[in-house]
């Protein structure tokens, strides 16, 4: 007999869903984002200072003054030379634009706002300086490379790449009765020292990515389930918690559902009482535990969880499929490759006009037209990815094809 429970899928303020004054307020947030693109409004260029060496030291020390050793070593640390910092980059209004629509792909334009405009409770400010500085962290942080470049090319830039994807430390499977996919981290199989902090750092940016390749369309956010089986202090990784963290909290916004710490042994409780200050009370609330497998399955069904380590129904193991021989081909097609990124300019342009059209007039109305324009760019997107995008894992598996999100289980009874 199943012991899940099905969570109610909230609709205030999201798309599809919006009160007039919501409308209002995502007009007005529109207009304030086109007076920065075309350059009326000025804004602060530069970077903030926290994107600087986010995750990426070795020696990246806990939360708390390192005493006693607890998080390793009780050595005091050696000084370390000071570094020169390198110049700040600075960002126009048209670069931050370009970023935009790299970021939306296939979602509507207002879905990905709307997140970041509900984050900050609907306070245009708060909700305009954190939409900047996420598309400035985008280009800082050269998502674009995760996506065009191949496992092995990743794997010859950022060492032990696809070592991360063959152990299985973390991947994406499946999904809950509200089509939210679920994103499984095995703690237990991660040693800081085995790889480059860059190398995980990048490792965790590609899945975030290629989770929004298996949100299907109507779904928002993702489950994230830290498996905790047989964790220790050797497992540890400050830096991988920060950028977790601040992934969730300022760079994908309202993007996750559930967060579910499962089997934490009694050491892990230490370290929850230095995480939990970090974490901003919206984030901390997604938080559940789970100490068995049985209380799990009332989190997610069973049947959507593998028979291995979860208890659960489906007949599945993880394993890292290769690339295959000239799988991205279409990439190096640049004449059909440049024929669709023409194409999907002309979209954009399109839906641009058809919004500055909308917001010339603050009256809280929907516009068809809008919507329309937006699923012709969702249709084109998946038109254009053999062109832009490097085949990944979840595409092998055939779980996204052709802008479709097709997770099968094989349940046994």
């Amino acid at each position: 007999m199943s012991t899940y429970v099905k969570p109610v899928a909230p609709t205030e303020g999201r798309l599809g869903h919006l009160t007039p004054e919501q409308t209002e307020k995502l007009q007005q947030f529109w207009v304030r984002l086109y007076d920065i693109f075309d350059g009326k409004t000025q804004f602060d260029q530069t970077a903030p200072s926290s994107f600087k060496g986010q995750a990426r030291d070795a020696e990246e020390a806990a939360p708390a003054e390192k005493k006693s050793g607890w998080f390793g070593r009780s050595k005091a640390a050696e000084p370390v030379a000071e570094k020169v910092a390198a110049p700040a980059p600075r960002f126009t209004g048209a670069q931050l634009q370009q970023t935009f629509w790299k970021l939306t792909m296939m979602d509507h334009p207002d879905l990905i706002l709307l997140k970041f405009i509900r984050a900050r409770k609907w306070n245009l400010d708060d909700a305009m300086k954190m939409f900047l500085n996420a598309l400035k962290w985008r280009i800082v942080e050269r998502l674009d490379e995760l996506v065009e470049l191949s496992d092995t090319e990743l794997d010859a830039k950022y060492p032990k790449f696809i070592e991360q994807m063959k152990l299985g430390k973390g991947y994406l499977r499946g999904a809950d009765p509200l089509d939210r996919p679920m994103s499984v981290v095995n703690t237990r199989l991660h040693h800081k020292a085995d790889q480059p902090a860059e190398t995980i750092h990048r490792f965790t940016l590609y899945t975030m990515e290629c989770g929004r390749m298996v949100l299907p369309e109507g779904a928002e956010t993702v489950i994230v389930i830290f498996d905790l089986s047989n964790f220790g202090l050797d497992n540890m990784d400050w830096g991988f918690v920060r950028l977790f963290v601040q992934c969730f909290e300022s760079y994908y916004p309202e993007t996750l559902g559930v967060c579910v710490v499962h089997k934490a042994p009694f050491v892990f409780w230490g370290l929850w009482k230095l995480i939990q200050p970090l974490l901003d009370p919206v984030v901390a609330s997604k938080f559940v535990f789970t100490r068995n497998n049985a209380e799990l399955h009332k989190v997610i069904p069973r049947e959507r969880l593998p028979i291995t380590h979860y208890d659960g129904l489906d007949d599945w193991t993880y394993k890292y499929v290769p690339a295959a021989a000239d799988e991205d081909a279409p990439m190096k097609d640049l004449v059909k490759k440049e024929e669709l990124l023409t194409e999907r300019h002309g979209l954009e342009n399109k839906f641009d006009a058809a919004t500055r059209a909308w917001i010339k007039n603050i009256d809280g109305k929907n516009s068809s037209d809008r919507d329309a324009i937006a699923k012709d760019l969702r249709e084109q997107y998946t038109r254009l990815t053999p062109y832009v995008r490097a085949v990944n894992l979840y595409q092998r598996w055939g779980v996204a094809k052709d802008g479709k999100v097709n997770w099968t289980y094989n349940v046994k009874a």
